[in-house]
């Protein structure tokens, strides 16, 4: 693996200038009286380059970049289901939830989960949902900082403290000054450099490398160990169907997906967006070429101790000077994606239904936008905090994230597809199926089973049961939804 050259770190150090010039100057181009609008809903004029650049790179960040070139390095070409399923995922979301959401968000203004349950259902229910939306998706923020300075420290020798801090300090800087608007914006960039060094660079590089794809193919079968890599169905069906049980529910219930759906420019644009995240850019693009990394990277350094690892040195062992540096910037990019989106959308849930709702309902655009800016830094910072300091309570974090995955889905169904479902149920289906996950969890998951399968499976009856056993309160908005 070689060394860094100094043009490697002017690219990478470029590119981390002009994030944080986007967020400077979005800051600067807000109109006054506006600001709240364009800080947590983008202005809802997002054209659909925008719209969809954005959505690919909230889902294809660190968590799915970084273990798409493990998972192909340990079983080869049946990893890319796991990403095919989060396309489906996203392609059933522009059909099925994408119109009446969207409907919704610009008829009533609306902002968050928060808000989309309290118009269906009532304020009790809206509360609880944005409390367990806001925490489940703050658990991701400094898990996906933490990525990105190990990354940084893998590739470019950096203490990992350092990395780290540098890394989170710059995400929460351009989002505290440019909020959803700069993270869109810089979602953009950030697609734009992913898709061209991971896929359209590292790819063909790697292909080259191991002699085309003939030599691949015969290198691969050639060896007991490896030949199953080529088969499709390698990783198993129970393991293809519990990413599917896992994946689809996922994008119903996040708020990086919500947020995309309100700040898009209409209907058509959110719904095209969505379906060409879900076909063709995540499947087939990054679904088969991430995992090709991990399978190039198995061929050319199979003693690799750690798989996810394979990617950054596949960068640092293939590329020539400069080059490099702009494809470690794109996989950092990818990590930096995911963060920021998680960190607006808590940001958004704190600013719009804890502070406007309960704490100052008379608050001005100009208060809301410094709590919305107070809000991104206190939350970035106290999530690193976290990261490096009190394990523990980022451990409570992520059991929010169990409730919500578990409790809010089947809400979320009913609330698009289910006239019947009742306040009353929804509430009580969110509290129930989302707390027997957390016990499920705090007591080790017995006999295998996932804790959302739990969940769900106490969720959905208490929701059908509870519903068909009361009636709709007056503060339930029927007509906007059906």
């Amino acid at each position: 693996m070689r060394e860094l050259h100094f043009l490697d770190y002017g690219a990478i150090g470029a590119y981390f200038l002009i994030l944080f010039l986007v967020g400077y100057f979005t800051m600067r181009s807000r109109k006054e009286g506006e600001e709240t609008e364009s800080f947590l809903a983008a202005d809802r004029d997002m054209n659909l380059f925008q719209t969809t650049s954005t959505t690919a790179a909230g889902d294809l960040g660190g968590g799915f970049s970084i273990a798409m070139g493990g998972l192909g390095f340990t079983l080869g070409f049946s990893a890319s289901w796991l990403i095919a399923v989060s396309g489906l995922s996203i392609v059933l979301v522009s059909f099925l939830m994408v119109p009446k959401v969207k409907h919704w968000a610009d008829k009533m203004n609306g902002l968050t989960t928060g808000d989309l349950f309290e118009t269906r259902y009532d304020r009790r229910t809206g509360t609880v949902a944005a409390i367990v939306i806001g925490l489940a998706w703050s658990a991701f923020v400094g898990g996906q900082i933490m990525a990105g300075g190990k990354l940084l420290q893998a590739t470019m020798g950096f203490d990992l403290t350092l990395a780290t801090l540098l890394v989170g300090a710059i995400i929460v800087a351009y989002t505290a000054m440019g909020g959803l608007k700069a993270v869109i914006y810089t979602d953009v960039f950030q697609m734009v450099v992913l898709m061209i060094g991971i896929m359209f660079i590292l790819v063909p590089v790697g292909l080259v490398e191991v002699g085309g794809w003939n030599a691949m193919v015969e290198t691969l079968a050639s060896n007991p160990e490896t030949a199953s890599m080529l088969d499709w169905t390698a990783a198993g069906w129970k393991q293809i169907l519990g990413w599917f049980f896992a994946v689809i529910p996922i994008w119903f219930i996040a708020i990086v997906g919500l947020q995309r759906i309100v700040a898009a420019r209409d209907v058509k644009t959110a719904q095209r967006a969505f379906f060409l995240t879900g076909i063709p850019i995540e499947w087939p693009l990054f679904a088969i070429g991430s995992t090709m990394v991990g399978i190039f990277a198995r061929i050319l350094m199979p003693e690799l101790a750690d798989p996810e690892m394979a990617t950054p040195y596949m960068i640092m062992t293939l590329l020539p000077v400069g080059l490099g540096g702009l494809v470690i910037a794109a996989y950092i990019a990818t990590v930096m994606s995911t963060a920021d989106s998680c960190l607006i959308g808590p940001v958004a849930i704190f600013t719009n239904d804890i502070y406007r709702k309960h704490i100052n309902p008379g608050a001005t655009d100009i208060q809301l936008i410094r709590v919305a800016r107070t809000a991104t830094i206190f939350l970035g910072t106290f999530t690193i905090a976290c990261a490096f300091l009190v394990p523990n309570i980022l451990d409570l974090i992520l059991y929010a994230y169990t409730f919500g995955a578990a409790g809010i889905f089947f809400p979320m169904l009913g609330l698009l597809f289910w006239k019947r479902a009742t306040a009353t149920g929804a509430f009580w289906s969110i509290i129930l199926g989302g707390s027997s996950a957390v016990i499920w969890t705090v007591t080790g998951e017995p006999y295998g089973f996932a804790a959302s399968y739990i969940g769900w499976a106490i969720s959905l009856p208490a929701l059908v049961s509870i519903s068909l056993l009361t009636e709709h309160s007056p503060e339930e908005d029927l007509q906007t939804f059906y």
